[in-house]
């Protein structure tokens, strides 16, 4: 795979092998000679992909649009997404007919990077590194706050939300992303915030550090190194060139929020009770429950098993579905984690046949019918698969590049007709 768009990243074999002595390798007993090669394809096929905007293929005119559907054993719903080539949000019906639309072309710069849809038709945006808005049905400004919002958005019963912030800190003597959640009104006015810098010392003591950026940089240290020789070993960690020079670390890279519902299990375990905050740390590879008033992490889990996470949601049964990227083992799963007793109780990707790979994006929703809407979001794609994993519903993101490169897609959700159709009347 060539590079294609100037990723931000710089991958580096060299490093990547000095890293090798102190990290669990992923790969396979051969010769070194044969391990160098394979580190070397690998680390050309990623070297372009972080955060890109399309594919690598070009889109083929059978895999445009819906190409499966089977309407008896799909869920009903209008499917909603943001195109990652302009700000503009599509609300789609499950024959690929886009039925709505959302754009704002006083904020042109940049794409919207995710949307949530209001019962009232109003959509709430993370225009990716800029503001956050909510514009009404027909895209008209409601509100703007300028927070540099990106990833997720969580809306709570009271009305109020949770957004994720982009914050750079000086830690070591190194420039690094910390992220923080703000919380805020209806409104758009900031109320509270957990700030992962602030938290760090506690977060430390909770989560599994093996993965975490002090390790990386004791470890340089320790094999004569200095800390500018880090480079970005994916799966692990990330690192980025700055426009003023430099290297910039990214901690923890969270990249989602998920206010807990009301469940069963949350009723009887306090660690898992309603309002609580289930969020993702992508690059130490664990999710994790915060209480939001006190700011203590009651519940830690992924280290060993996730590779650069996405999108946790708690089930109405109390359990976790996750959206295990697998940029390490290079396929994509998604998890249903009992997390009480840390089982695995379903799992998609796994088996040969159902295997796709999209290692920097993506999300999985748990639909009331107890399908699962997986957005292949590397490869512009989504499907609908069944408890069987029997896939029910296929779609390929139609839009594309002037070189016809296929637009990715970083996540979609359903929403239920009774919600929608009023709104389209």
């Amino acid at each position: 795979m060539k590079p294609r768009y100037g990723s931000r990243v710089r991958l580096f074999l060299s490093v990547a092998a000095a890293l090798a002595a102190v990290v669990i390798s992923c790969g396979s007993e051969d010769s070194d000679g044969e391990r160098g090669e394979e580190m070397l394809q690998r680390l050309d096929r990623l070297r372009s992909l972080p955060y890109t905007s399309v594919t690598e293929d070009v889109a083929s005119r059978d895999k445009m649009g819906v190409t499966l559907h089977t309407s008896s054993a799909s869920h009903a719903g209008y499917n909603l997404y943001c195109s990652r080539k302009a700000p503009r949000a599509y609300l789609m019906d499950a024959s690929g007919e886009v039925v709505h639309l959302w754009t704002y072309p006083e904020e042109s710069q940049k794409f919207w990077e995710h949307v949530v849809l209001l019962d009232d038709g109003a959509l709430l945006v993370a225009h990716k590194m800029r503001s956050l808005l909510k514009l009404d049905w027909n895209s008209d400004l409601i509100w703007r706050q300028k927070i540099k919002a990106h990833h997720d958005i969580a809306v709570a019963d009271d009305g109020t939300l949770y957004a994720i912030v982009f914050g750079i800190r000086r830690y070591r003597g190194l420039g690094v992303r910390f992220p923080t959640i703000v919380h805020l009104t209806g409104s758009g006015m900031e109320i509270g915030r957990y700030d992962t810098y602030e938290r760090l010392d506690e977060i430390k003591e909770a989560l599994d550090p093996t993965a975490f950026l002090d390790t990386y940089l004791d470890s340089i240290v320790a094999l004569g190194g200095t800390y500018d020789s880090l480079q970005s070993d994916i799966g692990r960690i990330e690192v980025y060139g700055r426009e003023t020079g430099g290297m910039l670390f990214d901690y923890f890279h969270l990249n989602s929020v998920c206010i807990l519902p009301d469940t069963p299990l949350g009723r009887v375990d306090p660690r898992f009770e309603a309002g609580n905050l289930l969020i993702c740390f992508r690059n130490v590879n664990q999710i994790l429950i915060v209480d939001p008033g006190s700011g203590e992490i009651v519940w830690a889990w992924g280290q060993g098993t996730l590779e650069w996470p996405h999108h946790p949601t708690m089930l109405e049964n109390g359990n976790v579905l996750v959206f295990n990227n697998g940029c390490i083992r290079e396929y994509t799963s998604v998890l249903e984690l009992n997390p009480v007793t840390l089982e695995i109780e379903w799992e998609y990707g796994r088996n040969p046949e159902q295997r796709f790979y999209s290692p920097l994006k993506g999300s999985a929703q748990r639909l009331p019918n107890g399908n699962t809407l997986i957005c292949d979001a590397d490869n512009g794609r989504a499907i609908e698969v069944t408890q069987q994993h029997e896939i029910v519903w296929e779609w390929f993101n139609p839009e594309t590049d002037e070189d016809g490169h296929r637009v990715q897609v970083y996540r979609m959700m359903r929403y239920p007709p009774e919600m929608v159709e009023p709104l389209l009347r």
